[in-house]
Order: C-alpha cells, then structure tokens, then sequence
C-alpha cells in the first residue's frame, strides 16, 4: 500500500503488536479499534510508521487501516457537545447532566456501540466469506 507515496508494509498484527501498551490520545472526530482499545487514526498510523502526522491525512490513515481489517468510524458526541470516546470518566460528568441529557447521552453511546457491532459483523461475514 502507498501513503502519501510512501510505502506502508505492515500487517495487522504488526499494528497490534507496536500498539500494545500505548496509551491513547484524546479522541476528536475519527477513531480506529486496535486490540479493544480505541485510538485516533494518526495515532496509530504515526506510531507504527514513525512518519510525522502532517505528512498525511486522516483519511488516508483510515484507508490503510481499514485495509487491514481494522474498524475505523466517526465518534459520537454527547448531548453536552464532548464526544461519546473522550476520557472524561462518568464521575467527572455526574451532577452534570438531567434525566434527558443522561438518557440522550445512552442512546449516543447506543448507537456508537451498534455501529461498533455492525463493524464486527461485517469482518465475521468477510472472514467466513473467505473460507
């Protein structure tokens, strides 16, 4: 694969093992799963590759990433604008939210684990595909 011209050779399982233990950045609009843990794309890309993140886009970043069986989506937001995978922890919100902000907040997180599932069903009907 080529990225911004330059040749990208690693496999998943390289990309899992050279994330194993690296902490991830705050999530802004985009991220990418990578052994359950959930990262934004040029993180990874950039980590793995050792390439400056200006060098190339999200997109492009996504594109190799899925490429390798990697899910990669958009993030949802919470009712207050922060987004659904930030590191904010549920006691630094509690208080903070009404009875209808916490349940828009749940159908958020809702929908973002659905797409997650619909994501993993995918790569199971391709993995079983392939047999």
């Amino acid at each position: 694969m080529k990225v911004g011209g330059r040749d990208f050779g690693q496999s998943k399982r390289d990309v899992e093992e050279a994330m194993r233990g690296e902490e991830p950045e705050q999530i802004r609009k985009h991220l990418v799963e990578v052994n359950g843990t959930v990262y934004p794309p040029k993180q990874v890309l950039a980590h793995v590759t050792g390439w400056d993140r200006q060098t190339f886009t999200t997109m492009e970043a996504q594109r190799v990433l899925t490429k390798l069986g990697f899910v990669c989506r958009e993030a949802g937001a919470r009712p207050d604008g922060s987004l659904a995978w930030g590191h904010a922890t549920g006691e630094q919100h509690k208080g903070a939210l009404g009875d209808v902000d916490r349940i828009a907040a749940l159908e958020a997180a809702l929908a973002t684990a659905q797409a997650a599932i619909a994501g993993l069903d995918a790569r199971v009907r391709s993995l079983e595909d392939r047999r």
